[in-house]
């Protein structure tokens, strides 16, 4: 039989349930119930991943592999490693079943070839979410508890600050405290921004064109810029402040009425930002979610200092109605430098020019990517014609689609199948002769002769198993080939048909990789 195992922690830890240890009782376990039976024994893992869902990459290719037929059963330590969510355990127990492959979880022992044996499987999981949920929302409480009486809940502290373990009540909580170089420079920042009058792109510009560099000695980015004169945190706690947060629509705080908002204090903001898929990147979330009140540490911001540059802002939104037509190819095609292209615009008396152009040297220079402006209606036009090649010829998209490479040398199956009647042909006649042979001294050596036989079909017999789960994943991979195959003669057929924003959708979704090296175009679908 074939075994694979999966193991997951939410965290990195050398306890006891660490996935090398899961594995190792995984493997104790078959090696227990399955003796002289295991072929082989895969192991699949995810580090620092939640079992919330199933956005994890080590679960993806163990469910990927599991469809093109490569294993028998699924063993892992416990249920919970696999799924904490009843949907998603649900839908992967479904797939089991539906590739017949064995499921078995150690700790709880649970036999699903009983009914009684899947409900309490389902019953488990169900348990497990409601853990989960549980958990979360006691770290929440307690993370907002702490917030509220200005501690810092984690992550690295906002410029201008630094941590200190502080204790209250016998534990020990991180406090922000001022970090002079830090926050004089975020000052400098607040002042060169309102006194020059610039946008954030120009303020970049400027600062490269000066060498001027943050304290790490990169160059100011326009994220960094914008984060840094955003952050509530350095701001004094002013009724003036207490008003902005209010009228922006945040949960204030009951325990830090208006009247407390004195100035002596900075603003503590939770909620602000909320980690958002398996990249585990920060975003924003919207003001309602947020729970402002006073902090426990100092201020380096003035209020009005801080108010105007808010305010600039406010001032600074645009309409976003598009102006002109959108390129096909608009947050596709990237650089050879892995950079986003964008589109410039240029007016001429009579026309408007739109150029592809790499981001990362619009805003960092020639001396960080040397890729040159390329127009938008060239890149288009060399997309559309591989596009109308593929829809007079749908077999011409295998040619832009990514090879998959399999897990080992893999054989043509019908070679094996060859080898499998040839070997089975061979151990028929040895039994034949065995038969003629029997009580002579002759037999001991047939017999010897079919078990090595028989070992030589057993090998053969795996290599057709996977070389026939190969093909059945290169067969799925030409389905979904060939599937983008029709999407793609859809638009070319109808292109007259779609608008501007349409067509750049469907390519969006069509092209899974576009890449302008300043000669060729590489395209992957």
């Amino acid at each position: 039989m074939r075994f694979a195992t999966y193991g997951r922690k939410s965290v990195y830890s050398d306890r006891s349930d660490s996935i090398s240890n899961q594995f190792r009782m995984c493997r104790e376990w078959v090696d227990f119930r399955y003796k002289n039976q295991v072929d082989a024994f895969t192991e699949y893992s995810d580090e620092a991943f939640t079992g919330a869902n199933t956005d994890r990459p080590g679960l993806q290719r163990l469910m990927e592999d599991i469809q093109a037929g490569l294993y028998d059963a699924l063993v892992v330590y416990q249920l919970d490693r696999l799924s904490r969510d009843v949907r998603d355990f649900a839908n992967i127990y479904a797939m089991l079943e539906d590739c017949g492959v064995m499921f078995a979880s150690i700790k709880e022992n649970i036999d699903t070839a009983t009914p009684i044996g899947k409900a309490m499987m389902y019953v488990t999981v169900v348990f497990a979410q409601m853990e989960r949920e549980t958990i979360a929302v006691r770290v929440t409480d307690n993370l907002e508890g702490l917030a509220r009486r200005g501690f810092w809940t984690g992550g690295k502290p906002p410029q201008g600050y630094a941590l200190e373990r502080v204790e209250a009540n016998g534990k020990k909580h991180a406090a922000l405290v001022l970090n002079p170089e830090e926050a004089d420079r975020c000052v400098w920042l607040f002042d060169t921004f309102l006194e020059s009058g610039h946008t954030i792109g120009k303020l970049q510009t400027e600062f490269r064109n000066q060498g001027i560099r943050t304290v790490n000695g990169a160059f100011f980015a326009a994220s960094r810029i914008h984060k840094i004169l955003t952050s509530p945190y350095g701001v004094e706690a002013t009724p003036e402040v207490y008003d902005y947060f209010s009228q922006k629509g945040c949960r204030m705080d009951p325990g830090s009425p208006r009247e407390a908002w004195d100035g002596a204090h900075g603003v503590m903001v939770y909620g602000r930002s909320t980690e958002r898929g398996s990249d585990k990147k920060h975003a924003l979330q919207p003001p309602d979610k947020w729970i402002v009140c006073v902090g426990r540490h100092k201020p380096f911001i003035s209020a009005d200092k801080w108010l105007a540059a808010q305010a600039r802002f406010k001032g600074n939104c645009f309409d976003k109605t598009m102006k002109y037509d959108v390129p096909l190819l608009k947050g596709a095609v990237r650089c050879k430098c892995g950079c986003l292209m964008e589109v410039a615009r240029k007016k001429l008396k009579t026309r408007v020019l739109s150029h592809y152009r790499c981001r990362k040297r619009n805003q960092q220079g020639a001396d960080v990517c040397d890729m040159r402006y390329v127009r938008c209606d060239v890149l288009d036009e060399k997309v559309l014609g591989i596009f109308r090649e593929i829809e007079s010829d749908p077999s011409q998209i295998m040619a832009y689609t990514a090879k998959e490479q399999p897990h080992s040398v893999v054989k043509n199956p019908k070679t094996l199948e060859a080898n499998t009647a040839r070997i089975q042909a061979k151990i028929d006649r040895l039994a034949e002769s065995l038969a003629d042979a029997d009580g002579s001294t002759a037999a001991k050596y047939i017999i010897a002769q079919i078990e090595k036989e028989d070992l030589n079909l057993a090998a053969v017999r795996r290599e057709l198993e996977l070389s026939r789960a190969e093909a059945r994943k290169s067969q799925r991979a030409e389905k979904s080939a060939q599937e983008r195959a029709a999407e793609i003669a859809r638009l070319v057929r109808g292109l007259d048909g779609f608008t501007d924003v349409e067509r750049n959708g469907i390519v969006r979704e069509i092209v899974q990789e576009c890449r302008w090296d300043g000669t060729e175009l590489f395209l992957r679908l």
